[in-house]
C-alpha cells in the first residue's frame, strides 16, 4: 500500500470516528433506571394511569 492510500484511509477512519462521536453526542439520551415506561418497578395500574393522562 502506498503512502497516499494510507493517508486517505487514515483520514476516512478519522472522519468516520469523528462523525460517530458527534452523532452520539447530539442524539437524545435515555434516562437510566426507572425513568422510562418499561420500568418493572412501576405497577400496571400506574402505567395505565400515566397513559391515560398523556392522552388528555
Amino acid at each position: 500500500m502506498s503512502s497516499s492510500w494510507q493517508t486517505i484511509a487514515a483520514l476516512l477512519i478519522v472522519a468516520f470516528a469523528a462523525g460517530w462521536l458527534v452523532w452520539r453526542a447530539l442524539t437524545k439520551r435515555h434516562q437510566p433506571g426507572c425513568g422510562g415506561e418499561a420500568c418493572g418497578a412501576v405497577s400496571p395500574d400506574v402505567r395505565a394511569l400515566r397513559k391515560k393522562l398523556k392522552k388528555e
